[in-house]
């Protein structure tokens, strides 16, 4: 049988984060701004914000990580820490975390989650029509969104007043697919391998899957820089019979582990998988993963996120020699949406995926 272990304690590993590797838990969207005017700043969003910062112990990759300004980010930080009525931060450089910023890493996931659970509360009430549009929200950080960023611009400009927000997995059990055929969010997504570059996705005639471009790439392995294999340059599926891969525990991403899983099962073994909880993603990539191998995706260099620097610091990345395989992201959405916002948004998606394949495509002899 398949050893799938839960750790009781976050051990540092993402299951999803490529950076130039990306791993199939998705990198996130860009948040709305948040206000500059100095008031009172309990704003749930602040709270995505300590924790970049947190894990990257700096202003600037933070504030680039997070696609906002430095100074924007220095005052949402002052200004939490003003509220909340400590010092967050020690000035060090990397920065540090106070006793009292240990305490609020502590419990901003659970606040962000519960924010989560309660909009998907108030969305199932009767309501008559809507005017936001809810994406499932798989990390902490903007990475690789570049298309989705880009198409919630549009349809804002088109759809006066429209909002878009970003809403946690809630606790109903439900994976993506589920969620967006409950109607409890509109965008949710998959991440599946394959060894053709790229493939489709088959789903339900309800859900229409959406191709994602820039989380397209190469399966790849980190290792510790401590590790033995760190020095091979290059491995074999097949030798890792005996080691250990970490994957971050959620449901959005059975579809990939279903798919390594397979593969794995396919030269002679059943993987050894350790799945991790953790409340902020972002952990991953500032810490060793020790005997843990991760499960990365090697995309596009322009779209290389930010936190590929904080994993690059503990992980050496190495291809598989014996294959290429590849990951592939879509959004899953409701195939007949009744709503032209929710049309709209789809078709500005179908169009930037096919941008992308058209470029890629061989010219005509």
């Amino acid at each position: 049988m398949t050893q799938i272990r839960m750790l009781q304690q976050p051990f540092p590993c993402p299951n999803a984060c490529p950076f130039i590797f990306w791993y199939p838990t998705f990198h996130i969207l860009h948040k709305p701004s948040r206000r500059e005017d100095g008031g009172s700043f309990m704003d749930i969003e602040v709270y995505r914000e300590f924790m970049a910062l947190a894990a990257h112990k700096s202003f600037v990759s933070a504030a680039r990580d997070l696609n906002m300004s430095q100074p924007s980010l220095s005052r949402h930080m002052n200004a939490l820490s003003n509220d909340l009525g400590c010092r967050l931060f020690y000035d060090t450089r990397p920065l540090s975390l106070t006793a009292a910023g240990e305490v609020v890493l502590k419990h901003a996931g659970k606040i962000i989650g519960d924010q989560a659970n309660m909009l998907a509360e108030l969305r199932a009430l009767p309501a008559g029509g809507s005017d936001r549009i809810l994406i499932l929200d798989l990390l902490h950080t903007n990475a690789l969104y570049v298309g989705i960023n880009e198409v919630v611009a549009r349809a804002k400009e088109r759809f006066a007043g429209l909002r878009v927000e970003f809403v946690n997995m809630d606790n109903s059990g439900l994976g993506g697919q589920q969620m967006v055929d409950a109607g409890k969010v509109d965008v949710a997504f998959e991440t599946i391998i394959s060894e053709n570059p790229p493939t489709e996705l088959h789903v339900s005639d309800s859900v229409e899957a959406i191709w994602i471009p820039e989380f397209h790439g190469e399966l790849v392995a980190g290792v510790s820089r401590t590790s033995p294999l760190a020095a091979k340059g290059q491995l074999a599926l097949a030798d890792l019979a005996q080691s250990r891969f970490i994957l971050q525990a959620n449901r959005y991403s059975e579809r990939f582990r279903e798919d390594f899983i397979a593969l794995c099962r396919e030269v002679g073994f059943y993987p050894n998988i350790t799945l991790v909880p953790t409340d902020n993603p972002l952990e991953f990539y500032a810490t060793d993963p020790g005997d843990g191998i991760h499960l990365l995706t090697k995309v596009d260099r322009k779209y290389k996120p930010l936190m590929s620097d904080m994993l690059k610091q503990h992980v050496v990345i190495l291809p598989f020699a014996d294959k290429k395989r590849y990951v592939d992201a879509f959004a899953l959405m409701d195939s007949d949406p009744g709503r032209p916002d929710l049309e709209y948004f789809a078709e500005l998606l179908r169009e930037h995926a096919e941008r992308f394949r058209s470029a890629d495509a061989p010219a005509d002899a």
